[in-house]
């Protein structure tokens, strides 16, 4: 029982891995990480109250030259990220006089409107004793990483909810029914323990989970993420974990009685459910559940069976 557990965690730790990998590429396309920072500006500056220190923030040649292109069906085409140096830059240069170099704090507040709530906001700083220029900057810094990290918890929410659909597709491309998938390791005693063994030697051979590369997230191009994704798709413990599971469809799959479409389709969303909790939850689980197994073979004596070494599995992946 304890293989068929392993072999379902070690399963939806993979399709996870998988998951991770299409919302960056569904997240660069469409632009999210950039339209969430936008929606973070328009807080700072305080667009529903005065737009024009916004558009004209927007309008700034340096913002300008970090805007990302436009492609079909993206939401923003703001940049996924923005350090706090640059948004103290272009802050200042915008609202400072045209050609005046900035001496003292009232350089910067004075080209907010009198009446905004954005000029309230930074009279505050003032207020709060950082009456030089640096020590003026160095606060609006901090203020916009506070806003900056609510703006990233936005993202994660976002991503959560498109992570479940991502999965859903998953397990249908796949055809990747939690219990099929259970069914056939636990008629398999075969490939359980093959699968069990993908997995141990997977998790004896990384410390933590593999990325796509050594770039962050945000700053992937299409290309590199969907390249990502076909190494992924070709990597041994995929090709063969797939191969053993039996993943993909047969065209006997599509001839079944309404009762087994109804039990596939509720498999397919418990393993969207799956998908949903993240690749690091199930790596962590895995790692966990192989050093008690491994914690209790050592203190079994030598009554314990000796372990089965898979060298290779000369399977194709179904197709």
């Amino acid at each position: 029982m304890l293989e068929v557990i392993i072999g379902m965690i070690f399963t939806f730790m993979l399709l996870s891995l998988l998951g991770t990998t299409l919302n960056e590429l569904v997240s660069a396309w469409r632009g999210w990480r950039g339209f969430y920072l936008e929606e973070a500006l328009k807080r700072l500056l305080e667009y529903d109250d005065k737009p024009e220190v916004f558009d004209k923030f927007m309008k700034n040649p340096l913002f300008g030259q970090m805007m990302q292109h436009k492609v079909v069906l993206r939401k923003s085409q703001a940049p996924a990220y923005l350090s706090a140096a640059n948004f103290t830059s272009i802050l200042t240069n915008i609202l400072k006089k045209k050609n005046q170099a900035i001496t003292k704090v009232e350089d910067i507040i004075n080209g907010v409107p009198e009446d905004s709530k954005l000029r309230a906001v930074l009279e505050q700083f003032k207020e709060e004793g950082h009456t030089t220029v640096e020590a003026f900057k160095a606060r609006m810094q901090t203020w916009f990483d506070d806003v900056m990290a609510q703006s990233s918890g936005w993202y994660k929410r976002h991503l959560q909810y498109v992570t479940f659909f991502v999965g859903l597709g998953i397990a249908i491309v796949l055809n990747a029914d939690s219990f099929q998938i259970y069914s056939h390791l636990t008629n398999n005693a075969a490939n359980r323990q093959k699968l069990a063994t993908l997995a141990k030697s997977f998790a004896n051979e990384n410390d933590t989970l593999p990325s796509l590369t050594q770039q962050q997230p945000g700053q992937l191009t299409g290309g590199e993420i969907k390249q990502g994704v076909k190494e992924f798709v070709s990597t041994p413990e995929f090709r063969t974990a797939s191969n053993i599971l039996g993943l993909g469809w047969d065209r006997s799959d599509l001839f079944i009685r309404p009762a087994i479409w109804f039990q596939r389709i509720l498999g397919w969303f418990i393993t969207a459910l799956a998908i949903s909790l993240g690749a690091p939850f199930w790596f962590d689980v895995l790692k966990k559940i192989i050093t008690i197994q491994s914690t209790g073979n050592s203190s079994g004596g030598s009554g314990g069976q000796a372990p089965v070494v898979i060298n290779t599995v000369h399977s194709e992946v179904k197709q």
